[in-house]
């Protein structure tokens, strides 16, 4: 099996951020909502808007990519009767990202909307 410090490679940076994601929600879990907190953050960034559309294109589609697969871990384990507080704890934090009040400036860029637009709150 590899060694944890294996899979961190690179990450030394940003360890306490994916640690602090890891406590708050699962390793697994906790490692994508790193990504995704980083995706949101760049898109944030002061010039964003400068960049070329391939560049917003790109990080804009991996940020959904990691949000859908938060939700498919989320809802395998619901389905398997894991416990809900990994399910609760990422729609948490997607929620944080998308501001206190969920009508944040992410709440429609991370898909935190249902099929009738409406936020994932008011359900």
């Amino acid at each position: 099996m590899v060694e944890r410090a294996e899979w961190n490679r690179g990450l030394e940076p940003i360890e306490p951020l994916v640690e602090y994601y890891e406590r708050e929600m699962g390793q697994l879990s906790g490692r994508l909502m790193a990504a995704l907190s980083l995706l949101v953050d760049l898109e944030d960034s002061h010039g964003w808007s400068d960049q070329g559309a391939m560049a917003r294109d790109s990080v804009r589609y991996a940020r959904l990519l990691v949000a859908s697969v938060l939700r498919l871990v989320a809802a395998a384990q619901a389905e398997q009767a894991d416990t809900l507080s990994t399910a609760e704890a990422i729609d948490a934090a997607l929620r944080r990202l998308a501001g206190a009040n969920g009508d944040g400036p992410h709440e429609a860029r991370l898909g935190i909307l249902d099929p009738h637009g409406r936020s994932t709150q008011e359900r």
